[in-house]
């Protein structure tokens, strides 16, 4: 019996929201991209539920300045400029960032995965305790369960060592 070949992935998308496991991941991203001649999909969804409490509101309870949403995306959109040009500097040739807003579980799982083609999705594992996860689940688990394509979660350094957590 023959051995499967392994996927070529042509589409891969990471999801980065700023923190050090969304860096992993981005790290991970680009050298399977590299490895399979990919396109690199980069994208971060901004879940506007979750950025309510942020700054002052002019619209009464539950709303958002606008003005505090426009902030917080240009500072994503520099966050995923910076690893666009990490990605083209480790000589990739098609990376294109994506930052919109949304429910990050359903467009990191479903939307986004379908509108970019992407054939795998890689994410950071959670940053989340234990009691979070509990409470309202991380955006990896969600993807793992309902993505239709591969998911890889980063747990690892490049040369596939476990981070050491302090």
């Amino acid at each position: 019996m023959a051995l499967a070949q392994l996927s070529n992935y042509q589409n891969v998308m990471v999801g980065v929201d700023g923190s050090k496991q969304a860096k992993r991941a981005v790290q991970k991203a680009i050298a399977v991209a590299k490895r399979n001649q990919a396109t690199l999909y980069i994208v971060s969804v901004l879940n506007v539920s979750e950025l309510t409490s942020l700054g002052k509101s002019r619209f009464g309870f539950g709303a958002v300045d606008p003005e505090v949403l426009d902030d917080f995306k240009h500072n994503m959109d520099q966050v995923a400029a910076k690893y666009r040009d990490a990605a083209v500097q480790a000589g990739l040739k098609h990376v294109e960032i994506h930052v919109t807003f949304g429910n990050s579980k359903l467009e990191l799982a479903k939307n986004l995965p379908q509108l970019l083609g992407a054939d795998l999705i890689v994410l950071g594992a959670t940053g989340a305790n234990v009691v979070e996860r509990m409470m309202m689940g991380s955006n990896a688990s969600y993807v793992v369960t309902n993505a239709a394509v591969d998911v890889l979660i980063v747990r690892t350094d490049l040369d596939n060592q476990q981070i050491k957590v302090f």
